[in-house]
């Protein structure tokens, strides 16, 4: 499906089009000194790696894959739309008013990825519409009102994050800061974590979950 005149638009802005079976650069010249406003910057991010990680790099050369997710509260949603586009998925873009899509699919992915040893369910909700307010990162007892960290339990987190292949330590990353949305001092201290956005993408890409990736990151409504 093509997608809307105002993504076909702004993908054009930065020199990128859907192509038959991909996203594609069409104006290497646009896309190399184009203006790239800071909430498009994923959009250009993510489609610039889908063709070439290498050209990413050197367009965005300090942009790491935390920073590409800590964007996605400023995106609107046709920036949204287009993030969707690039990585091939149709899907509504999350917010306050339609937040159920985005928790139902968080939790088929810890599910779907095993990633149950950093993520689990509480018994309460922190927050009102969605599946995704059950959710915590695991660490601490959150069944207490105080939240008191339980004893080796971050030291074994960490130690379990090291072991997971680069694929999967990149969707605990990116589940992880969309839940945190600001400096983890908790959880990814010491591990691996400076990953290029580019090298981000491609390693998703390579292991065949960037779509599964791409609807978190689009479907996310806020935390």
């Amino acid at each position: 499906m093509p997608p809307s005149p105002d993504v076909a638009a702004l993908l054009d802005s930065l020199g990128l089009a859907i192509g038959t079976h991909q996203v594609e650069i069409i104006d290497f010249h646009q896309a190399e000194s184009a203006y790239v406003h800071h909430s498009r910057i994923p959009v250009a991010a993510v489609g610039y790696a889908l063709v070439s990680p290498t050209f990413a790099k050197g367009r965005f050369p300090k942009l790491t894959f935390i920073d590409l997710i800590h964007k996605r509260p400023s995106m609107d949603e046709i920036e949204a739309r287009a993030v969707a586009a690039v990585c091939g998925v149709e899907v509504e873009p999350g917010s306050w008013s339609n937040s159920e899509p985005f928790g139902i699919h968080l939790w088929s992915m810890i599910e779907h990825y095993d990633l149950g040893a950093f993520f689990q369910r509480v018994d309460r909700p922190y927050g009102s519409r969605g599946e995704h307010y059950y959710m915590r990162p695991r660490g601490f007892d959150w069944g207490d009102p105080d939240n008191p960290e339980i004893p080796g339990a971050l030291e074994q987190w960490r130690a379990d994050y090291r072991k997971l292949p680069p694929y999967r330590q990149l969707l605990v990353a990116t589940i992880l800061q969309l839940y945190f949305q600001s400096e983890d001092t908790y959880w990814m201290v010491r591990v691996p974590k400076k990953w290029h956005a580019a090298e981000g993408v491609d390693i998703i890409q390579a292991n065949g979950a960037l779509q599964d990736w791409a609807r978190l990151y689009v479907l996310y409504p806020g935390w």
